[in-house]
């Protein structure tokens, strides 16, 4: 932890965020290895949180707590390793026949670093999961090699590159027993044992949120907490890489948010560095949260690099609007060649010249009484690459 971050504690207090504030402080207390009194009252302000208790009473333990951090000068952690390209896949291809069907993953490089988050995205059948099978090695490449930097010099010893990272498919494996039994035996597994078990059990069940579904079992958990416990499974022993096919896939849109706020945590650490891929159709979430975007379409990767600067380089702005407009009534208002209406379904997708920006746009419909239900601005996002011919 690079600084004292108890401005952003108080603002998490200034909003009531108990939740996502208890979450952070523990972090801290794990980063630092805190004085375990201090994480106690972490854990006992969390279950009161849980427990409803009343809200003065939790501010003023809030407040207390924050007081106990102030005192508290944090060292800056160094990663132990200083090789940051965790995974370096150069010009890998697959191409298999399925169903009578031919599929071809044309080649592609694969940079993942300590401290990224890379989001692959695409439809259906375009390649996403067999690029993270074959980066997991579940798959083998037709073309390129793949090394894994920061995991071990020697990329010969496969066993012990494979065990320093996890591969979470769409489909989760069923598991037997209750959700806490498993977690000690993976605890376990991992050189975990006694005291030290019980406190990282602690710690992940708190810090996913699971304390109330760890006597659960398999058949008892929706879709969204199984994967929570997928994830609590991984970062129990710490990995230095996850990969994960469509996260997303069956969670409401609350735990979604959740979930990718808990990735977000989790690779921005500095003592415990990760890297994480994932792959998902949650085009406008992944993109918020990723510091990497693969965009693959029929197999051919379109775009790779980094998300902020897609679109930089295009003289165009792109909309996505849902309004009571048709195409010709569009062109009529804005009259300019540069004007480039698609439709995308349900909504438009409108091109125009970078001069024309998301506050004169909307306020052109406007002013022409153009009644809108929906908009976003997506000259900066792989959104408008669905609906284009490459």
């Amino acid at each position: 932890m690079p600084h004292q971050p108890i401005e952003e504690f108080k603002s998490l207090l200034h909003q009531e965020d108990y939740s996502q504030l208890s979450r952070k402080l523990l972090d801290v207390c794990v980063e630092n290895n805190l004085d375990t009194e201090i994480e106690n009252s972490i854990y006992d302000f969390r279950k009161r949180y849980l427990s409803e208790d009343s809200k003065d009473s939790l501010k003023h333990d809030a407040d207390s707590i924050l007081q106990a951090f102030a005192n508290i000068t944090l060292e800056e952690q160094r990663p132990s390793n200083p090789i940051n390209l965790v995974c370096d896949a150069k010009h890998i291809s697959k191409h298999y026949i399925n169903g009578g069907s031919q599929f071809h993953l044309q080649p592609l490089d694969v940079q993942l670093r300590f401290g990224e988050i890379t989001g692959i995205v695409g439809e259906n059948g375009n390649g996403k999961t067999t690029l993270l099978r074959i980066l997991a090695g579940e798959l083998s490449s037709d073309t390129g090699n793949i090394t894994y930097p920061a995991l071990q010099a020697d990329d010969t010893n496969w066993y012990k590159v494979k065990n320093q990272f996890v591969f979470i498919p769409q489909r989760i494996p069923s598991w037997h027993g209750s959700l806490v039994d498993n977690l000690r035996f993976f605890a376990s597994i991992h050189g975990f044992t006694s005291e030290e078990n019980n406190k990282q059990i602690s710690y992940i069940l708190f810090r996913l949120g699971l304390e109330k579904f760890k006597h659960l079992t398999w058949s008892e958990l929706s879709s969204g907490y199984r994967l929570r416990f997928e994830l609590a499974k991984a970062i129990m022993w710490r990995p230095k890489l996850i990969l994960l096919d469509e996260p997303l896939a069956n969670l409401d849109i609350n735990a979604q948010q959740l979930f990718l706020q808990d990735l977000q945590f989790f690779v921005k650490s500095t003592k415990f560095p990760l890297s994480i891929m994932l792959s998902s159709q949650q085009l406008h979430e992944v993109e918020t949260i990723s510091d990497n975007i693969i965009f693959i379409k029929q197999g051919k990767t379109i775009y790779n690099g980094n998300q902020k600067a897609f679109g930089t380089e295009s003289d165009l702005n792109t909309f996505e609007i849902m309004c009571d407009a048709d195409r010709d009534k569009l062109l009529s208002i804005f009259n300019t060649t540069s004007l480039k209406v698609e439709n995308a379904g349900t909504t438009m997708i409108i091109s125009i010249s970078k001069d024309i920006t998301s506050d004169l746009f909307l306020s052109t419909l406007i002013s022409n009484k153009v009644s809108m239900t929906y908009f976003r601005d997506i000259s900066h996002s792989t959104r408008k690459l669905f609906h284009r011919d490459i």
